[in-house]
């Protein structure tokens, strides 16, 4: 006759048998459901962070095109006979040609920039043609005879046509240009004066520029990225280096390029078949239009959920053994502690870090209640300094771009409300790109932390950005904005200053600078407030090495 113990003990290792299988079960599902998300969070910001530093690139493109294009149709309108003085029309172009080079040379990657009139127009010029080869200066470029050429020759005259038939600012797919002899891509804005078609402003990038990109990203151990079209084309694959069109695609790839026109779910991957191998991809479309996507073999997704499991059944094999031994003894005393602990973990896992464990046992349970309090504490110092330092320029100590980004929300939500009053300064140092060619990037460093003293100085007060390279923006809210024309004396009485009692460098130190003011009647965006101060501190900068 088996005594009450006896009885109770079974009870007890059945209900832990059970217990333990029950909890296997779903800790392995789970594990398999966490590890696969986390997987898929690990691609998909692998390529979104890739997607924003390549659409970096694009965007500078873009704003330097968008430059040249705004100062070209500016000096238009202001031109009241444009197309019968020579002598005026050499002045025009001379002056944009002038912009374009300096916007070229400002913009990583660019290998050609343009201005070409319509040769219906007849004009007196057809325009310029700046050309840069291996990395050298910029130089003139004979002009292609588009007359000479059927629209439909991408190689040669697509650049012209494919903007202008499209009436808008275009992305040209990569393409070899048989004009300069090289692969690359276009940004291109169509000119037009009412309804006559006057030309295009493009600049060209190399497609290496992208191709290295592309090349840099590594994931798992095989994994790697190419880059591919919404049309079923591939532009550049590591077994295709010249890409593919979408006549051309055949098998696997032909699939793969198929599953890429659908929706991307950002929480999911994408799984198929390469050359017998499970994948999984995620991908995501850049600024010009083309898909960048992250890929990677399946067993080395899973190869850190396939180890935990194994991990898992050992300890849990482990523990239920042990858990057999002292379950009557500890079971009391472990639930109440173990349940505060859990809930203190959800809380955690739910981002609440206010939490705090009531726990004065010694044992384990209650070492492991300190160190969960401390490991709370420790975070939100973490998370704060993270934060903190997410929004610092690690060169300068101002705020850097994404600082920028964040003030610049707040201010869009201060229009949207009619509460906005402010103005827009946006700084340039000058002849960085010089001092870094010839001094070194170290000497830059010091002018760039030079000059951005004498901003912060000048502009005392109000929040400074650093916002690319050689590039710094002030929002002037409020009252700084009445007081802008006082702040701009005494940041430039500082530049003379320094100059004057400057021994560091061998020529003075420039800081181009451009102010725009809102005018919330006009319901103008803050993108257009921004573009004026930026005109502003081109033409700044212009007059600045004039006077040099």
């Amino acid at each position: 006759m088996r005594s009450l113990q006896s009885k109770f003990l079974i009870l007890i290792v059945v209900c832990v048998l059970l217990s333990s299988l029950a909890l296997g079960c779903v800790g392995i599902l789970n594990m398999q459901y966490v590890v696969e998300e986390d997987s898929a969070q690990i691609m998909n910001l692998l390529c979104s962070e890739k997607g924003q530093e390549i659409d970096v690139t694009l965007a500078s493109i873009e704003q330097s095109v968008n430059t040249i294009y705004h100062y070209a149709k500016e000096q238009f309108v202001g031109m009241e006979v444009p197309w019968g003085d020579k002598v005026l029309l050499n002045n025009y172009m001379e002056k944009v040609r002038e912009v374009a080079l300096n916007a070229a040379e400002n913009t990583d990657g660019a290998v050609a920039v343009y201005m070409r009139f319509a040769p219906e127009l007849k004009m007196q010029t057809d325009g310029f043609f700046l050309t840069r080869e291996d990395g050298g200066s910029f130089k003139d470029h004979e002009l292609t005879d588009i007359s000479q050429y059927e629209p439909e020759d991408i190689g040669r005259v697509g650049w012209y046509y494919i903007p202008l038939d499209n009436k808008a600012a275009t992305w040209l797919e990569p393409y070899e240009n048989k004009n300069i002899g090289m692969r690359m891509i276009s940004y291109v804005i169509p000119v037009f004066d009412g309804d006559t078609t006057v030309g295009v402003i493009g600049m060209d990038i190399d497609v290496d520029i992208l191709k290295n990109s592309v090349d840099s990203v590594k994931i798992y151990d095989t994994g790697y990225a190419f880059l591919a079209g919404t049309d079923s084309q591939l532009y550049y694959h590591r077994e295709y280096p010249d890409g593919l069109s979408a006549g051309e695609a055949r098998g696997a790839m032909k699939k793969v390029l198929s599953l890429l026109q659908g929706e991307n779910a950002d929480d999911e991957l994408i799984s198929y078949r390469w050359n017998g191998q499970k994948k999984k991809l995620t991908y995501q479309t850049l600024k010009n239009g083309m898909l960048l996507v992250i890929t990677a073999p399946e067993e080395e997704i899973n190869a850190s959920q396939n180890r935990l499991i194994r991990q898992f059944l050992g300890a849990a094999v482990l523990i239920v053994f042990l858990f057999m031994l002292v379950t009557i003894y500890m079971t009391r005393k472990m639930i109440r502690p173990l349940k505060e602990l859990t809930d203190a973990a959800q809380k955690i896992a739910g981002g609440d870090l206010g939490v705090h464990i009531d726990c004065e046992t010694r044992d384990e349970i209650g070492v492991l209640s300190v160190s969960v309090q401390q490991m709370v504490k420790h975070l939100t110092h973490y998370i704060d300094y993270v934060n903190k330092l997410a929004c610092t320029d690690a060169l300068t100590g101002v705020g850097n771009k994404t600082a920028y980004q964040d003030a610049v929300a707040e201010l869009e939500e201060e229009m949207a409300a009619g509460k906005a009053r402010f103005a827009v300064v946006v700084l340039d140092i000058n002849n960085l790109k010089k001092v870094n060619d010839h001094l070194g990037h170290e000497y830059g460093d010091m002018l760039i932390r030079d000059a951005c003293g004498l901003i912060q100085k000048g502009f005392a007060g109000n929040e400074v950005y650093r916002i690319g390279g050689d590039e710094f923006a002030v929002i002037l809210e409020n009252d700084a904005a009445q007081k802008s024309s006082e702040l701009v004396r005494n940041f430039d009485t500082g530049i003379a200053v320094f100059n004057s009692n400057n021994t560091k460098y061998e020529q003075k130190l420039q800081v181009a600078r451009g102010i725009a003011f809102y005018d919330g009647e006009t319901g103008e965006s803050y993108a257009s407030v921004f573009r004026r101060a930026d005109q502003a501190m081109y033409e700044n900068k212009l007059l600045q090495k004039q006077q040099k």
